[in-house]
């Protein structure tokens, strides 16, 4: 009886030593990984500008009041592991939109006024670039759990143009009125990684901020979750979904005003790693 107690004692010891020291599945041990993909996207966008003598701009909806379409956009994004815990990541995405409508009410832009029936041309362009640094506290060989803290880079340019007669029969009215901001976001979050095997695993993150300091006072949440299927060892293919949402006060220059901007939608995207 001893002799089975030592001998399931001893087989107990070896398997969780071989638990203990089982290697990490592939999609926790690869040094560098990069994603580029397809962005199916639908943004709402609501922005004051306002005039040089503080007098107060009108909100609008770029989406809503002037048609702005949503578009499909291309997104970049990966990590080097350069350390065991220890990760630098990037991500770079950019947006291109316009459009033109008659406006159904008198437009404050700027030092500009859109008057009711103005023809507006409006465009908006906005890119993000992200930098952080991800430190796993928690790794298991099939499971990762790490803490981040970085940077969002938020570029952002709005213009509309107008050339309009009036309903009395007034002559043509031109205005053009544009803004545009840049500025860096500091944002902190979460990031896990579960491993159903070194060929599938899936990817959710959690990012957020509140500033207020100096020129801005805002926030900024990005949330994405993405499955990956890795038919071979340094390439795959994947789905997720994006979401990302900013509400920003800013007083400078260049943008003097109120911006929220959100996006959000499903992601088709290739993976490379080694």
């Amino acid at each position: 009886m001893n002799k089975i107690a030592s001998l399931c004692i001893a087989s107990s010891m070896l398997l969780l030593s071989s638990v203990a020291s089982a290697d990490p599945l592939w999609p926790l041990d690869r040094k560098f990984e990069a994603n580029l993909g397809v962005f199916f996207l639908d943004t709402d966008t609501t922005i004051r500008l306002d005039a040089n003598n503080q007098d107060l701009g009108t909100q609008v909806n770029l989406e809503d009041e002037l048609g702005l379409d949503s578009q499909d956009r291309f997104r970049i994004d990966g990590y080097w592991r350069f350390l065991d815990r220890h990760k630098l990541r990037f991500m770079y995405f950019d947006s291109s939109s316009s459009s033109s409508r008659n406006i159904e009410r008198e437009i404050e832009f700027g030092d500009e006024t859109f008057p009711l029936n103005a023809f507006v041309k409006v465009s908006f362009d906005v890119t993000i670039f992200e930098l952080a640094y991800e430190y796993s506290f928690m790794k298991r060989d099939n499971f990762e759990l790490s803490g981040t803290i970085g940077l969002h880079n938020l570029s952002i340019g709005a213009r509309l143009l107008a050339e309009a007669s009036s309903n009395q029969g007034a002559g043509g009215i031109d205005r053009d009125a544009k803004a545009d901001g840049d500025g860096p976001l500091p944002v902190i979050g979460f990031r896990g990684v579960w491993a159903l095997s070194d060929h599938f695993y899936f990817d959710a993150q959690a990012q957020f901020f509140a500033l207020e300091f100096d020129e801005y006072d805002g926030d900024l949440q990005d949330y994405k979750i993405s499955f990956t299927w890795m038919p071979i060892r340094n390439f795959g293919v994947g789905v997720g979904y994006n979401k990302f949402t900013t509400s920003l006060d800013v007083d400078k220059e260049h943008f003097n005003g109120t911006l929220r901007f959100e996006y959000g939608g499903p992601l088709l995207f290739i993976t490379g790693a080694f």
